[in-house]
């Protein structure tokens, strides 16, 4: 076999990470699942912060998608909140928003997000997103 062949048949390099999904909408959370199910990762969901932090308590994630507006604990307490504790900070969080505000951008930011992404995120920008939290074999 090629070595070009091999490229071709290679893996997404985020096959089978978890990713877990945090937005008080259930349509949203459906949308997302189904969206990082059919790009091969398994999906995790919680409706809050709160609900997000005891997850990561029982089952780790590789990645956090977030919504930012939310009860109990939003996306920023809960960016803020995985970003310095010393157990999860290695986690890439990426906010989804309906927020495309540049204060809502660089808060999330300077709370440690590792991406803004606003509402409805389509399968190519989640792929570039994807790609570029996962691989770190960049040329």
């Amino acid at each position: 076999m090629s070595m070009e062949m091999a490229e071709e048949d290679r893996s997404p390099v985020w096959a089978g990470k978890s990713v877990l999904i945090v937005d008080d909408y259930s349509s949203i959370r459906k949308t997302m699942r189904e969206l990082v199910q059919g790009l091969g990762l398994v999906s995790h969901e919680a409706e809050n912060g709160l609900q997000a932090l005891e997850a990561l308590r029982t089952a780790a994630a590789d990645l956090i998608i977030s919504d930012l507006v939310m009860p109990e604990m939003d996306g920023f307490e809960l960016t803020e909140a995985v970003k310095t504790s010393p157990r999860w900070r290695s986690i890439p969080v990426v906010i989804l928003s309906t927020h495309a505000d540049a204060r809502y951008i660089f808060k999330a930011l300077r709370l440690g997000a590792d991406d803004y992404l606003t509402k409805p995120a389509g399968r190519e920008m989640l792929i570039t997103v994807l790609n570029r939290i996962f691989d770190h074999d960049w040329e």
